[in-house]
């Protein structure tokens, strides 16, 4: 009896953990948002001229370089929305990694958090996701 039990526990356990993982991607709902306002969705790499004068104007030099590890996706608008609703979704493996990647140290040492808060409170995190662009993007970006 001991053993069925416990293999139950371990069961239910593992389908939880599955559960959590497999929600804490929002990756794939952005995309569909973006793409369902008939903006173009594509994977880039962070050297894309685009992505490069969208972050420059919003990260450290250090935090750009180091965007090279996450997956980046641009999404363009059509027509007016290419001008004014474009935008960079970075996404991280975990919304602790987005944590970590806005938080910096300043020059005593001490952990300031307040871009990752300021990022927080203005919707420019969904899940795993950060965004950068237009506010019209943006609209899109926090209702996914």
């Amino acid at each position: 009896m001991k053993k069925v039990l416990t293999a139950i526990c371990s069961a239910l356990l593992i389908a939880i953990f599955a559960f959590t993982m497999a929600g804490c991607d929002k990756s794939g709902s952005i995309k569909k948002a973006f793409e369902a306002k008939e903006y173009t969705v594509t994977s880039v790499n962070a050297q894309d001229p685009t992505v490069q004068s969208i972050l420059k104007s919003a990260l450290t030099e250090e935090q750009v370089n180091k965007i090279n590890e996450y997956e980046i996706i641009l999404c363009v608008g059509k027509g007016l929305n290419a001008l004014t609703g474009s935008g960079v979704v970075i996404k991280f493996p975990s919304s602790g990694d987005v944590k970590d990647f806005l938080t910096v140290e300043d020059s005593e040492g001490k952990k300031d958090t307040s871009a990752y808060d300021k990022a927080k409170e203005n919707g420019s995190i969904n899940g795993n996701c950060l965004y950068f662009g237009a506010d019209a993007g943006k609209d899109i970006f926090k209702k996914a």
